[in-house]
């Protein structure tokens, strides 16, 4: 018996439809990469913030029962529990393999899957919580302007001076997505305001003023973060002009401000250092509380693609910009797909898949960003902290084939006004971003990593289908 160190995972029973998932325990693993016993760097199996009394194996822990309704102190409105697993599942267990079956269930939040919290962390507080040291706290809401569509603010409320505006939707979801061709598009309406470019990431990185190198050792006191105010003058740019010119002159503004940083979905890896994780081996809140908190309304984007081609394209677009990669060939990506989900593989045998998939230090020593695929576990947690008519969820595969079509669908989500046929054209004849130039440098996948690939990223699709109640995020009919 593994020994349990200090840590935040809580006893109780694993909720209904997750206890039927995990009963099959007969599945092999389903993956030919073999998986060593131990990792090869001991620390790095574990979060990167823990501190050192809890630097020690575990058992498997059970959970608590769904918490009940609770109420936000900002909007004094009850947050009830609600369903986002379909009662019936849409795979059966016996899919899963044994690996998965032992590791998904070892979060603190296995069994609260269906309990929607807003702004509150998404489960109890850790053992020794408030022994650490105070992380970064919310940014309070601003008394926004009832007649802006964007939420702006005036500093100067009497002397109506000083006007801010922050994002109206967030384009947060998942790099080599299509995100950068459709947030181009978006930007073409002509009620979404440019800014100054696309991908701002201050509420993942930029705020906490922090590399990457100083979170994976522990770091946590971090120093000279970008301010909210130069946040959103990014944001605003010189458009912030036409905005105010319209709530001066007409005392209304359908004007949109947005950030298409595709990585808040996933990228929580500062979690460390955020107010309420004290103590804990795996986030109780994460980057999307702290943009829920700061303004409710907001609309969410979120544009998915089969994952396993997804990496690959993730990796030829990082070759130019990455020393380790420079000269990189299929091969050599087979290689490092290789090592990457051996360790993945190896953390899961010890700990919470949940616990792995935020562990900065393991994705680091990755190389290869597998654990942006693995998208059921951050959108477990988002649809518990949005409410499911603020996110629209596309797929890749569907913009790629009928951009219009899908352009409709977010147009009409963003409540933006209908575009005329003229104005259609100009939208729909942009040269395509991102075609992937690299692809013929570096050439094909090999078919021995895609079979890798798909064979380790298989359970997280089957849940990521069963979280979303959607069979098209199964990709049964994708041929990558």
């Amino acid at each position: 018996m593994i020994t349990r160190g200090k840590q935040c995972l809580y006893t109780g029973v694993v909720g209904l439809v997750m206890t039927a998932m995990f009963l099959a325990l007969s599945m092999r693993s389903g993956s030919n990469v073999p998986v060593p016993e131990t990792y090869s760097n001991a620390d790095s199996t574990s979060s990167v913030a823990l501190p050192a009394t809890q630097r020690e194996e575990i058992d498997l822990p059970s959970h608590p029962s769904p918490a009940k309704p609770v109420a936000n102190p900002k909007t004094k409105q009850n947050i009830q529990p609600v369903r986002v697993i379909n009662e019936k599942p849409a795979v059966e267990a016996s899919k899963y393999p044994e690996w998965w079956l032992r590791a998904w269930p070892r979060s603190a939040v296995a069994s609260l899957l269906g309990v929607f919290v807003g702004d509150q962390p998404l489960f109890p507080p850790c053992q020794d919580g408030n022994q650490g040291q105070k992380g970064y706290t919310f940014v309070e809401p601003r008394n926004y302007l009832a007649r802006s569509k964007s939420p702006c603010w005036y500093e100067d409320p009497k002397g109506g001076k000083g006007l801010r505006c922050a994002p109206y939707f967030y384009l947060a979801g998942v790099a080599k997505g299509g995100t950068t061709d459709l947030y181009r598009r978006i930007r073409l309406h002509p009620d979404v305001m440019f800014g100054t470019e696309k991908e701002y990431h201050w509420w993942d990185r930029d705020r906490y003023g922090s590399s990457s190198k100083d979170l994976g050792s522990g770091i946590v006191n971090l120093q000279g973060g970008m301010s909210l105010r130069d946040y959103l003058s990014r944001i605003t740019g010189r458009d912030i002009r036409e905005v105010a010119a319209e709530l001066r002159d007409g005392g209304s503004s359908v004007k949109v401000f947005s950030d298409g940083s595709p990585s808040y979905l996933w990228d929580s890896f500062y979690w460390v250092a955020l107010d309420g994780n004290q103590g804990c081996m795996e986030p109780r809140v994460i980057t999307g509380h702290h943009i829920r908190h700061f303004y409710p309304a907001a609309k969410i984007i979120l544009t998915f693609r089969h994952p396993t081609p997804r990496l690959y394209s993730r990796f030829l677009s990082r070759i130019p910009r990455t020393p380790e990669f420079r000269k990189a060939t299929s091969l050599d990506f087979h290689k490092f797909v290789v090592n990457g989900v051996r360790m993945y593989r190896e953390c899961f045998e010890k700990w919470s898949i949940r616990h792995c998939t935020y562990n900065h230090t393991l994705y680091q020593d990755a190389k290869v960003r597998l654990v942006e695929g693995m998208y059921p576990v951050f959108m477990a947690d988002w649809l518990r902290i949005w409410p499911k008519e603020q996110m629209l969820i596309l797929r890749y595969e569907d913009y790629s084939q009928n951009m219009e079509s899908v352009l409709r669908r977010v147009f009409d989500f963003l409540g933006l006004a209908p575009l005329n046929r003229t104005q259609w054209d100009v939208v729909l004849a942009q040269e395509k971003y991102n075609t992937g130039e690299m692809y013929e440098k570096v050439g094909k996948m090999l078919p021995e990593t895609k079979l890798i690939l798909d064979q380790f990223y298989q359970p997280f699709i089957y849940q990521f289908a069963e979280i979303m109640n959607d069979s098209r995020f199964l990709w049964a009919e994708t041929s990558h």
